[in-house]
């Protein structure tokens, strides 16, 4: 299973330009920001299947622009797994023929380009012996982070999110965990920011992975522009041993 990272940033105009969007194989994306826009027409006709993460604007834009490029150029649709609520806000506010045409029912609702698939936290979803199982985490939306694995190794990636201790607790345990994909949004000295709107800081982030294995590697990603070296400092000086590693579009990981 193979891991590339297409888009990690939290902003646009910092060291990072393009937003979450992560690859899996050649078949599904986590999240669909402005990362997708690195894939040519022959890699965007290979995707099958989506997992949002939540509804910001910087985590669906190139959904949007996804489905108008591969209209009739596929057979079948995209499916698209999200929360009630995510699907619900979806419809209501983008995909409303307003912002943008409702892909569901182009060219005909018989045969859509994209099409829905609700998900419930703690389901188990497998794709040709890649396994993901969506979990609750706290942000300011309704928010899901996936474990994704092929029963050998695999990764979690928690979206954007704060405290959620529930998640820290079923992950210890995992044996086959080798990777954490996590949101630190802002400094220290934002750390009210970040509370309010449902980011980690340094201090945060740290406190909420206290009970994690030291042995856990965290690849840091939404780093606001302008704040990347400043968090990734005090991650590092405050780290207690563990591994922080900022992300970059283009890394790519083995499973």
């Amino acid at each position: 299973m193979k891991l590339r990272v297409l888009g990690c940033a939290g902003g646009i105009g910092g060291r990072e330009r393009l937003t979450t969007c992560f690859r899996i194989d050649d078949d599904i994306l986590l999240d669909a920001g402005t990362g997708l826009t690195t894939l040519d027409m022959d890699e965007l006709i290979k995707i099958e299947h989506v997992f949002l993460s939540h509804s910001h604007l910087d985590h669906i834009a190139g959904l949007a622009l996804l489905a108008d490029a591969v209209l009739g150029k596929r057979s079948g649709a995209v499916t698209i797994h999200a929360t009630e609520k995510v699907i619900a806000t979806l419809k209501s506010h983008f995909f409303n023929w307003l912002i943008w045409p409702d892909f569901t029912t182009i060219p005909t609702a018989e045969n859509p380009v994209l099409r829905w698939e609700p998900l419930r936290h703690g389901d188990t979803i497998e794709l040709d012996g890649r396994v993901i199982k969506p979990n609750q985490v706290n942000h300011s939306v309704d928010a899901t982070g996936y474990w994704v694995h092929n029963r050998t190794a695999g990764f979690l990636f928690t979206g954007d999110m704060s405290t959620t201790a529930p998640l820290w607790e079923k992950m210890r345990a995992e044996p086959i965990l080798r990777k954490v994909i996590v949101d630190c949004s802002f400094t220290n000295a934002d750390f009210e920011l970040a509370e309010v709107s449902g980011h980690f800081c340094p201090s945060s982030l740290i406190e909420d992975i206290k009970a994690m294995p030291h042995t856990t590697d965290f690849l840091i990603y939404h780093l606001k522009p302008g704040q990347e070296e400043m968090i990734m400092q005090e991650l590092k000086r405050d780290s207690g041993g563990r591994s922080f590693e900022a992300l970059s579009c283009g890394d790519t990981f083995e499973f």
